[in-house]
């Protein structure tokens, strides 16, 4: 039985051994775990080390109710956290203002809580994580500021959006919220086959996209060139060093194995099974470079023409690199804001220890690669998030102008 000594034990030899960032700098002053602090003190010690490494691919999941389900999100402009979404909390309602929680403003919050926020620009900090430690917030709704005790949901299953339609007949949409599933992106593509080859315009939405695994992803390559490419051209001078531990090859061959399924197309499949064979020739041998050798090329189609990708903050993971690989296309304009930058480290891995689960990575990139980047893959035309963007589709609107 996991104590929460011996977890936080666990995590920080995890983090020595098996982590693909650098470990050993940061480990020079550990906080102090103890078996008979609260559940809640421990997670946030935990979460408080884990934010030292700034790495948004390593995070704690808890599953009770030590980090609660607050049923609303909220995004920064300027000093004022607006509910983007009101999923459970009836109270709130889309536009609403928060402006302090537990009595302090915003901006005394962000100079507080520096570190759980991970950036300085508003637009992409993480006001989540400090909610879920807060008491109360004072909202102002319709002119009027009050304060409000927060409380807690049960979490909702989290349901992936595969979806597609014609907007006009020379425009068509498609949406993806991961791409963690090869039949979702197949099933679209057959589906609208004849829509997606007479359109003029093809817009692909991941703004908000929790990745998954590249390969799911790589038949829409061939809709975004407009010639063949090798996986090598795409990667260009991107390189992988994965850290090959037992643990890591032991976790993440179960991970491939589920991702393996009847009818699946057998290029992806292929792949798959060499990530497979990868893992079992270098098991144990620790951090090495390795080329991936990917059989996969793409197979560029001269139509649509036009493609625009729109992108967020939450997109990020295979979201990342989908957009990465698109944006090296000349049919392609990469519209919004910049991505959510995680792709320095990758290939995330799960650790369970019962209420508590440490996801960290296996692999990383390359310094130099825009991947590697804490910043996000840049758009073309980049829009700036504001309230507008609660009461119509901006981004959209300067797309399809």
């Amino acid at each position: 039985m996991w104590t929460k000594e011996s977890v936080f034990k666990e995590i920080k030899k995890i983090m020595l051994e098996d982590y693909a960032g650098n470990s050993a700098v940061v480990q020079t002053s550990l906080p102090k775990v103890t078996n008979q602090m609260s559940d809640e003190a421990f997670v946030r010690v935990v979460e408080d080390y884990l934010a030292t490494f700034k790495d948004e691919h390593l995070y704690l999941s808890v599953k009770n109710s030590v980090r609660p389900n607050i049923g609303f999100r909220v995004r920064r402009h300027e000093d004022v956290l607006y509910i983007i979404e009101a999923s459970q909390e009836t109270r709130l309602h889309t536009g609403d203002k928060i402006i302090a929680i537990d009595g302090l403003s915003i901006e005394e919050l962000s100079k507080k809580y520096a570190l759980q926020l991970l950036h300085d620009k508003v637009e992409r900090q993480k006001w989540n994580n400090v909610l879920m430690r807060a008491r109360t917030i004072t909202v102002e709704q319709r002119g009027v500021a009050m304060e409000m005790v927060l409380t807690t949901y049960a979490r909702q299953r989290y349901q992936p959006t595969y979806a597609a339609k014609a907007l006009t007949r020379e425009t068509f949409y498609m949406k993806f919220t991961d791409f963690a599933q090869e039949y979702g992106v197949r099933e679209i593509l057959k589906t609208y086959e004849q829509e997606i080859a007479a359109a003029k315009h093809l817009i692909i939405d991941v703004r908000e996209n929790y990745g998954g695994n590249d390969a799911f992803y790589f038949p829409l390559l061939d809709l975004v060139f407009d010639r063949d490419y090798t996986a090598k051209e795409l990667q260009g001078k991107d390189t992988m060093f994965t850290n090959y531990t037992a643990r890591n090859c032991a976790l993440m061959m179960a991970l491939l194995e589920d991702y393996i399924e009847p009818g699946m197309n057998q290029e992806i499949e292929r792949m798959l099974d060499r990530e497979m064979f990868l893992l079992e020739q270098h098991r144990g041998q620790g951090m090495i470079e390795v080329e991936e050798e990917l059989d996969f090329t793409v197979e560029g189609k001269a139509t649509p023409p036009a493609i625009y990708i729109l992108t967020d903050y939450y997109c990020g993971s295979s979201g990342e690199t989908f957009v990465a690989y698109a944006k090296k296309s000349p049919k392609v304009t990469i519209v919004g804001r910049p991505t959510m930058g995680i792709m320095a480290t990758c290939n995330v891995l799960t650790v369970d220890f019962g209420d508590v689960a440490l996801n960290y990575s296996m692999s990383k990139i390359n310094e130099d690669s825009e991947l590697a980047s804490k910043d996000g893959i840049q758009p073309h035309i980049y829009v700036p998030w504001t309230p507008a963007h609660l009461t119509k589709d901006v981004d959209m609107e300067i797309v399809r102008a």
